[in-house]
């Protein structure tokens, strides 16, 4: 298997294989789960210049997530997106070097698109505190002038996995990836989209499109959680949500989020 299909096999086995955990009630104290240990997900970010030379140097592939700034409930911070899309790819990096592929995982620019219908409707996650957004054509041209400058750095196979699951936002960032592999010479870069969401934004894979088959397994979610007051194909601040961060990040998830619906 090339390392395209080894990436999209693995990000759909790691999200089939989070931990998950139920929840009820209503609400949740400011306080937050106390672990003993917590694991840190360095990306380029915490590379020095000659770190990140060293490390390109090795391969020209890279994992780059994708984040946004929204609400996400009284017990998940604004940053729970980016936060699982950086452990996520964390452990498919893993996953990918005893494959025998390296990769360099790399920068987050932690803003995404948080509304539906427009550029400035206050709708879906846009109408509560804290939730930021940026119009679809601001999204695709900030990513695509990252990728050239990846692409001016080494970087020749990007392949960007987002944590946020909105419409408009995955269109952008599909159109992001497709833009940039069309005007950036000696560049290929690859969306990674759940095959469920592919199919609810009646989007068809092309080259530079790579389906994670079954990747938020519906059934399997209702099974393991039961069924909330919200329909599984939700997926924001529900049981699965929170379980990927009891997971990745135990320590920002607030107490009492188990009595909330």
């Amino acid at each position: 298997m090339n390392l395209k299909g080894t990436i999209a096999a693995m990000t759909s086995a790691l999200l089939l294989t989070s931990g998950c955990g139920g929840a009820d009630g209503t609400t949740a104290s400011s306080e937050k789960v106390v672990v003993a240990n917590t694991r840190s997900y360095p990306t380029m970010l915490d590379m020095t210049f000659p770190e990140f030379e060293k490390a390109i140097a090795k391969t020209d592939a890279m994992l780059l997530p994708v984040g946004a700034i929204e609400a996400h409930g009284p017990h998940l911070p604004l940053d729970t997106d980016a936060a699982a899309a950086v452990a996520q790819l964390s452990y498919v990096r893993e996953k990918l070097r005893l494959e025998g592929y390296e990769t360099v995982l790399g920068p987050l620019l932690n803003i995404g698109i948080t509304n539906e219908a427009g550029d400035r409707a206050r709708d879906r996650t846009y109408m509560y505190p804290g939730s930021l957004t940026i119009r679809f054509e601001t999204f695709v041209a900030l990513y695509v002038d990252l990728l050239q400058s990846l692409r001016d750095n080494g970087v020749r196979r990007v392949f960007l996995y987002s944590g946020h699951l909105g419409g408009r936002h995955l269109e952008a960032v599909i159109a992001a990836a497709q833009e940039a592999s069309s005007k950036i010479d000696g560049l290929e870069a690859y969306a990674l989209i759940d095959t469920e969401r592919l199919e609810r934004l009646k989007v068809k894979s092309d080259g530079h499109i790579l389906p994670i088959k079954n990747g938020l397994n519906f059934p399997m979610l209702t099974d393991l959680l039961g069924k909330g007051v919200e329909p599984a194909y939700s997926t924001h601040a529900d049981g699965w949500e929170t379980s990927l961060m009891l997971y990745f990040r135990p320590d920002v998830v607030r107490l009492g989020y188990e009595r909330l619906p």
